[in-house]
């Protein structure tokens, strides 16, 4: 079953890099045989870029000691016949980890320290500032090395409470610090604040990304987490202990971290081995585990076939000693089968769906167009084939006839011309809409709201001015882009009508999704302000990093709304504009091929075969450009529109 989810994974790998090599073949198509603009060249760049940096993100979400590490250990590194991530009791991670592999550095690990709390600065804006952190080098081949330095994701500090209490990890009220003492004023708190490991494992590099993520406290201390980074994760595994089943601590993050906030959350009762009594019979031990897998459901209100039942400990100790028994006994093999069969191909099609919009329409402009031409190449060569020496008179009606359709699709052209300036216009205006300068107008406003007490009140109050200044900007687009659209409109009807172009249907601007997203976030602001947790911390502390939190998720979302509409503008645009550009070099190229025969007439069997020459190398672009339309919507998961290429008949020899 391993195999099955490692395969699956590099199917994925395999998959983009197909996709990858058909966005290469179309550009050097384009290179060869069109007149290809430099905006058109980096966008497809950028297309192939944002392929190569994506990655399947799955996160593990759990309250402290319910193993999470050992589960991740389990189900993606036991080739490594050992833990990659602490797990032992007392040496568990005690900061949120993300697992990749970047294959443009050395593998590392590298730690941001704690005392980044009592900056704004966000984990992603730190991401970006690699002085801020510690890096440690790892070397795969030493186990010794790997395991020493992995260590490191469990290290603790003493510091004053003052200082613990500024980072927002104690309050004064807290109940554990009572518990624990602190006779010398100081108290334990995470030694680092967030981890990056870059490690060369086979699944990694196939483009899996795992995000480990810490305890409830931990959570709550970083609504970065829990606002970006876990409702961002394409799979999210909620766990649980099976011998304590769903306690108020764990209830209280499922609703407030997992439920209704990602599209795959599954939840996993784990450390099943505990059930496993020598004095009770195999029917007996699986009954309890059912019972607690009904439960499980119906507490977090969630089908039956969403909860799983594991030992993440015995299918590491049974991988790693390849036996079979055990291995099947653990439960691991059901949630690897998730993986393989659901959540990767899903994550895929979202993938697919997002390149597939903007790629195929450009693919399939740049097939029509080549049809286009080779059946103007067609008609032309099928006429003069007819032709004698003696036809000058059909040959000056052929001629005045495209020239008079030339004139004609000028005209028309040239009105688009102002067309598309008038687009190109409102569609800067539409974009303006989304401009930074906008939204940190808007940031201003909101930040108006919270006065310096940074209540939950006005925290309330500043957000919910902001999501509303938002979305009156998304009501402001729609208006333009439905403007656009009827433009856009009446051309395309125009040029289909007068000459004859294929129908097209100019796509709509669709803001949902980030209507959507905005309303989760202000989602998440009533239950932080609902949530009594979040008292157990200095509430300015908590409500101040929240917001920086809000800001950034909200800032995230107007620039992919921006960078949509971007899109959006040159899918609705740009088939047009190639197919007019092809239009008018086909007509320019018959119109030159008739003067040519009127001028010399003699030299008409010689124009013939020019004529054949050009429809044969037509044939051969259109056969190339359609196998490159066929292979990327194969591997995009795309239907296409089959178009046969026309066939020459030359009627007779000419005289």
């Amino acid at each position: 079953m391993a195999n099955r989810l490692e395969q699956e994974v590099v199917n994925y790998q395999q998959r983009r890099a197909a996709i990858l090599g058909s966005l290469d073949a179309y550009r050097g198509w384009l290179d060869r045989y069109a007149d290809i603009d430099a905006e058109q060249t980096l966008r497809l760049y950028d297309l192939a870029e944002s392929l190569k940096q994506d990655r399947l993100v799955l996160a593990f979400v759990a309250e402290f000691s319910r193993g999470k590490s050992e589960l991740i250990n389990a189900l993606f590194f036991a080739d490594l016949k050992q833990r990659l991530l602490p797990s032992d009791a007392g040496r568990t991670t005690m900061c949120p980890t993300e697992i990749f592999h970047d294959a443009d550095s050395k593998p590392y690990v590298r730690l941001l320290p704690i005392e980044t709390r009592l900056r704004d600065d966000s984990i992603a804006t730190l991401k970006r500032l690699p002085i801020e952190w510690s890096t440690i080098s790892l070397d795969p081949s030493n186990a010794m090395q790997l395991s020493a330095a992995l260590r490191s994701l469990a290290e603790v500090k003493r510091v004053p409470i003052p200082e613990a209490r500024a980072m927002g990890l104690c309050d004064k009220d807290d109940a554990e610090l009572a518990r624990t003492g602190a006779s010398d004023g100081k108290v334990e708190v995470p030694a680092w604040r967030y981890a990056q490991i870059n490690f060369p494992h086979p699944l990694l590099q196939g483009g899996l990304t795992i995000l480990d993520t810490p305890g409830l406290n931990a959570l709550g201390s970083e609504p970065e987490l829990t606002l970006s980074a876990i409702p961002n994760a394409h799979g999210v595994f909620f766990l649980l202990a099976t011998d304590t089943g769903v306690t108020r601590s764990d209830l209280d993050i499922w609703e407030n971290t997992v439920y209704r906030r990602v599209h795959h959350h599954i939840a996993v009762l784990n450390k099943i081995d505990m059930l496993w009594d020598e004095l009770k019979s195999e029917a007996e031990i699986d009954a309890i585990i059912q019972r607690q897998i009904d439960q499980t459901a119906e507490q977090l209100r969630i089908p039956r076939h969403q909860v799983f039942a594991v030992s993440a400990q015995k299918a590491l100790v049974g991988k790693i000693r390849d036996d079979q028994v055990l291995l099947e006994r653990s439960g691991i093999a059901r949630l690897e089968a998730l993986l393989a069969d659901k959540i990767i191909p899903s994550r895929q099609a979202l993938l697919h769906q997002s390149v597939n919009r903007e790629v195929q329409t450009m693919l399939e402009a740049s097939r029509d167009g080549v049809l286009s031409r080779l059946k103007s190449v067609k008609s032309d060569a099928e006429q003069l084939s007819g032709f004698t020496g003696k036809n000058r008179e059909v040959v000056t009606k052929l001629r005045d006839k495209l020239v008079i359709e030339k004139r004609g699709y000028d005209a028309v052209a040239l009105n688009f011309k102002i067309t598309r300036n008038l687009v190109q216009q409102q569609g800067r205006a539409l974009l303006s809409e989304l401009s930074g300068d906008v939204l940190n107008a808007m940031l201003e406003k909101s930040r108006e709201n919270l006065d310096e007490s940074w209540t939950t009140v006005s925290l309330t109050r500043g957000m919910n001015n902001l999501f509303g200044r938002i979305n009156t900007q998304f009501a402001k687009v729609d208006k333009a882009a439905a403007t656009i659209l009827e433009l856009l409109d009446s051309a395309y009807r125009r040029f289909e009508e007068q000459h004859g172009f294929p129908q097209l249907n100019p796509p709509k601007l669709d803001m949902d999704r980030h209507r959507q997203r905005l309303a989760s976030l202000a989602q998440s602001t009533e239950m932080f302000c609902r949530d009594p947790l979040n008292l157990m911390l200095e509430k300015r502390f908590m409500v101040s990093k929240f917001y920086q939190s809000l800001v950034s998720e909200a800032r995230t979302v107007f620039e992919m709304a921006r960078l949509e509409a971007d899109a959006w503008l040159r899918r609705t645009l740009d088939p047009l504009v190639m197919r007019i550009r092809d239009h008018k070099t086909q007509l320019e190229l018959r119109v030159d091929n008739i003067r040519k025969v009127h001028d010399n007439l003699d030299n008409l069997q010689a124009k013939v075969a020019e004529l054949k020459q050009q429809f044969d190398d037509l044939g051969k672009q259109h056969q190339e450009i359609n196998s490159i339309l066929r292979t990327f919507s194969r591997h995009a998961g795309s239907a296409v529109k089959t178009a046969s290429p026309p066939s020459l008949h030359i009627v007779q020899a000419v005289a």
